[in-house]
């Protein structure tokens, strides 16, 4: 028999001693333990029911910690409006979070956005750029993506990714600023 406790900020299982640890160490504003914390609240287990929003806000501490997976997460949760309001802005600045951390799939997602002009400023150039990085890291459909932009850009346009792909590899991406 499974005992649920209710506790101000979270819900325990027979007070199981993994999860005690997790929210002590998420509650010192510890990254990986606030996303750990926050797939626990998303799927539920270990005793945990899913509460989507304790994993939104454990996501976002998270991802303000600098875990790149719970970045990813929220790109996604804001791009298909799961659990958030859909918001194409939101979904692409948590997308370069991830992306400019070499997240290939974050950057596959960041690379589609700016290829179809969604929550960011329309560009070609860059949408190459991102998805040259995923296809560096054998991303799915990258490589088909970049032939597909290539054969509609010039050489001088080529040229230029090549540049932006170089200095998002050797330069933090501000990503406030998509």
């Amino acid at each position: 028999m499974v005992v649920l406790i209710a506790l101000p900020n979270f819900c325990l299982a027979d007070d199981d001693p993994y999860i005690r640890q997790l929210q002590d160490l998420a509650g010192q504003d510890d990254g990986e333990s606030q996303f750990a914390l926050a797939l626990l609240y998303e799927y539920g287990g270990q005793g945990v029911a899913p509460d989507p929003d304790k994993a939104v806000a454990l996501f976002m501490q998270a991802a303000e910690a600098g875990i790149p997976t719970a970045c990813l997460y929220l790109g996604i949760k804001y791009e298909n409006g799961s659990d958030v309001v859909r918001n194409l802005t939101m979904a692409g600045n948590w997308y370069c979070c991830a992306a400019q951390k070499g997240w290939a799939m974050a950057q596959f997602f960041l690379a589609e956005l700016y290829k179809k002009g969604k929550g960011v400023k329309k560009d070609n150039l860059l949408a190459l750029a991102w998805y040259g990085l995923a296809e560096e890291q054998d991303y799915p459909g990258a490589k088909e993506a970049m032939m597909q932009l290539t054969r509609e850009m010039s050489e001088a346009d080529r040229e230029k990714v090549d540049s932006l792909r170089a200095g998002i590899r050797n330069s933090k991406v501000d990503c406030s600023k998509l």
